[in-house]
């Protein structure tokens, strides 16, 4: 009779908890039980690991077979768990040292032919907090991205790798050339002759604040949401770090810079907050700490759009299914984009609209109240001027890094006063910190009255008035700019009643 035990880490949401994978040997039938997972990708693993223990020249145990995964209660669908079944395998049947467990971590999915394969969402594993001197085992392909988190990280490449531990390196962080510390400017046309949507475009990626444009085809909607992308400054280490590890999760290779994801509007609920079987990250996490572009709002489904109204307000998502329930960051900021009518041409100066009364009502009634009362900033779009269309693209430029300088200068100092974004400054701490004078206070309570602000209606004009502040430089919260925030806030109409 022999017992191995490995250990290894299961993810849950961005974090991965330990897990131990046990194997005991027993006389008896060579059958093989799997005790304590009830996945299936789990269950497969012992077809996988007993051809992959045979092709890499192991000899598999005539004996009775019993694998327990502890604790019980972690379920995870991931075939990460190949390689320490493995090991606890060759462990139990004395066929490789026991010492190699000791201080040790294993994950990969193994090949039927002996290869360790590279395997998504471990760099949740290598992120999560341990002792520094143990030691990860990881596939070949995923030890540089892992050694970037952790120390003593090791690469496999095939299963008979395990016999030669003195021939194991650790593995170093992937040397990326591309990654540069300046910023660059993108060649993506940007909007021309539009200031006041220039204005806007700054003061939401200044804050992070949310906003939702109304204009006829061709205003320039498209171009002001990329604008709002390449005005915010580059991620810090933390912000990066949990957007490689959402990616990875979701099996896709992470973007240079800030996040930008634009789905169609034909997606469902669970591709847009997340879900499926296995309870994964959807688009509103993939644009955390970026912009999610969502564009002819409308025309997502009333289930789509509703389904933004909890992960806007609390920066996270909670996904349960029969077997998994993971929770994932969602601090995304929402651009949106919308037609003023189902036709587009609603008060435009050259086309008619050519909409009925009762399709108007239909599509205004697309978006709720309470899912507008969330947005921040409301503008409408005009077409720019063919001249300005036509001038050239060098002062757009020059005026795209000054305004990068500016919102630069502005975050720094919101982050130094208060350490989150502008956005999301808790309700009871905006009144100190917009320093409202006396006589601003009883200006504001008046105006909010005639304009039926709600509770949360004042709380975004007041974090929009303090983003206006940040970019004039000033320390105190004035009428002038509140006066701005309530344009914003009233535009088409939607004071957040």
């Amino acid at each position: 009779m022999s017992l191995a035990r490995v250990a290894t880490r299961c993810r849950q949401g961005i974090s991965a908890s330990t897990v131990w994978v046990e194997a005991h040997l027993s006389p008896g039938l060579p059958t093989i039980a799997l005790v304590g997972a009830s996945a299936t990708v789990v269950k497969d693993a012992k077809e996988r690991v007993r051809s992959a223990i045979i092709s890499s020249g192991y000899r598999w145990p005539d004996a009775r077979l019993t694998i327990s995964f502890s604790p019980a209660g972690v379920h995870q669908a991931t075939a990460s768990l190949d390689l320490p079944i493995a090991v606890a395998i060759l462990i139990a049947s004395r066929q490789i040292p026991a010492t190699l467990a000791d201080g040790t971590e294993f994950y990969g999915e193994l090949g039927l032919d002996g290869r360790i394969l590279a395997t998504s969402g471990l760099l949740a594993a290598g992120a999560s907090q341990r002792e520094p001197s143990l030691t990860l085992i990881t596939p070949s392909d995923n030890a540089p991205a892992i050694a970037a988190l952790c120390d003593n990280v090791v690469g496999l490449a095939n299963l008979g790798e395990l016999r030669a531990p003195d021939s194991w390196k650790r593995s170093v962080p992937r040397d990326d050339k591309s990654t540069s510390n300046g910023r660059t400017v993108s060649p993506i046309p940007l909007p021309a002759g539009q200031p006041g949507l220039w204005r806007a475009s700054e003061i939401a990626a200044t804050g992070g604040h949310h906003m939702l444009m109304s204009g006829e085809p061709g205003a320039g909607k498209t171009m002001a949401a990329t604008l709002i992308k390449q005005l915010l400054p580059e991620l810090a280490h933390r912000e990066a770090l949990e957007t490689q590890i959402i990616f990875d999760i979701a099996n896709q290779a992470p973007p240079e810079g800030r996040v930008f994801r634009s789905p169609h509007h034909s997606i469902s609920v669970a591709g847009l907050v997340g879900g499926t079987r296995q309870a994964t990250p959807g688009e509103i996490s993939l644009a955390h700490h970026g912009v999610l572009f969502l564009d002819e709002l409308p025309e997502f489904s009333l289930a789509t759009i509703e389904a933004l109204r909890q992960p806007l307000e609390a920066g996270e998502i909670r996904i349960s299914r029969s077997e998994h329930s993971h929770s994932y960051p969602a601090k995304f900021q929402l651009i949106a984009a919308m037609n003023p009518c189902p036709c587009g041409y609603r008060d435009s100066p050259t086309t008619p609209c050519r909409c009925s009364v009762s399709a108007l009502s239909r599509y205004n009634q697309k978006l709720s109240g309470p899912l507008l009362d969330r947005i921040d900033l409301f503008i409408s779009v005009n077409r720019s001027k063919l001249s300005d269309v036509m001038s050239p693209q060098n002062q757009l430029i020059d005026d795209l890094k000054k305004a990068q300088h500016r919102v630069a200068m502005a975050r720094a100092s919101a982050m130094k006063r208060q350490g989150v974004e502008n956005s999301r400054i808790a309700g009871a701490d905006l009144m100190v910190l917009c320093a409202l004078s006396s006589a601003t206070k009883q200006w504001l309570e008046r105006t909010g009255e005639r304009l039926q602000l709600s509770g949360r209606g004042l709380h975004r004009c007041l974090r929009v008035a303090r983003t206006i502040a940040d970019l004039s430089g000033q320390q105190e919260v004035t009428q002038f700019e509140l006066s701005e925030a309530l344009v914003y806030r009233a535009h088409l109409g939607q004071t957040g009643a």
